[in-house]
């Protein structure tokens, strides 16, 4: 993944270089090389996720933080001491708790701290060194810090998130129509606090039954006052003239929940047939926003914010 652009003067401007390391006095042998090799790469990620941490850039931090779980995952090849697999197996812990903390829109207070995530880093750079040192790292109680299900969980938090987008539906009877939605933005007051979050979109009819596949904007990361730009085009594969007044085009804002380790709709909000021909006429729409779960029914709604915020789309047609 990479880090979204931010202002230079509120953002670390550059990383301290990996502390010396220190090889173990033993033969040099493929194994320690490995291990050290491996505390270079773990050090050099975690050092800018807890510079981000410090700063107060919860989304960048979290970004990092999940790259550092990532490498991780990947000590069990190393041929570790018991010792040694503590110290990892607790950093891990603290980091991966500590990326829950500053990701809910309620920062959990009784989380890890950055000074918590400093101890561990501390405690990675005695591995390896041949030093005598105390492990006096903390957990939270009742925890296993060995589970193994903690790469499975990075992997789904990190995937590339492609999302799954149509191409321009072919073979279409000449005289016919059909639309392209260009998803702008979504407002949000809290936009900065979600995980891998995207925009579903369906055409359903008066029934909620779906009309065509489902489409799924690629996630997106890039935050700017108060929005989560996405700026992705989703083309709708049923003709307009199959769309009546019971037609409409739902859009789903979703997200990763970190804590129970699914993705959850936040809100969404939906297009008809009346307001889809008047878009045809506007350079922008705004979409209200609706509180979850989605009602395909449309029936006893409720708004999601009071705000002005909105899902900002625009809507291209193509004559066949």
């Amino acid at each position: 993944f990479g880090f979204r652009e931010t202002n230079k003067s509120s953002s670390p401007s550059s990383y301290p270089s990996p502390p010396p390391l220190w090889i173990e006095n033993r033969p040099h042998s493929m194994a320690s090389s490995k291990r050290v090799v491996a505390k270079k790469r773990w050090l050099e990620l975690l050092k800018p996720a807890l510079e981000y941490d410090n700063w107060g850039q919860s989304l960048e931090a979290a970004e990092g933080y999940q790259s550092v779980l990532k490498v991780l995952n990947n000590s069990d090849s190393l041929s570790l001491s018991t010792k040694e697999r503590e110290v990892v197996a607790k950093s891990r812990a603290i980091i991966k708790d500590r990326i829950a903390t500053i990701t809910t829109a309620i920062g959990d207070h009784s989380g890890p701290t950055t000074q918590d995530v400093k101890d561990a880093a501390k405690a990675l750079e005695m591995l390896f060194t041949g030093k005598d040192f105390e492990v006096n790292l903390k957990v939270k109680n009742g925890i296993n810090i060995y589970t193994t299900t903690t790469a499975r969980e990075i992997e789904e938090i990190d995937s590339e998130g492609k999302g799954k987008l149509l191409p321009p539906p072919q073979n279409i009877r000449h005289g016919s129509q059909t639309i392209s939605i260009i998803i702008r933005n979504i407002g949000l007051k809290d936009a900065h606090t979600y995980i891998n979050p995207f925009i579903a979109v369906s055409v359903r009819d008066k029934h909620g039954k779906p009309l065509e596949e489902l489409q799924d904007t690629p996630k997106s990361n890039k935050v700017e006052n108060k929005h989560i730009h996405f700026d992705q085009t989703v083309h709708i594969q049923t003709p307009l003239k199959y769309f009546n007044g019971d037609t409409s085009i739902f859009f789903e804002f979703k997200h990763y929940k970190l804590k129970k380790k699914y993705t959850s709709t936040r809100c969404f909000t939906f297009m008809e047939f009346d307001e889809i021909k008047a878009a045809q006429k506007q350079r922008s729409v705004q979409l209200e926003l609706y509180k979850k779960p989605t009602n395909f029914l449309k029936k006893r709604l409720n708004l999601f914010s009071v705000k002005k915020l909105y899902l900002n789309v625009s809507i291209m047609t193509h004559k066949h």
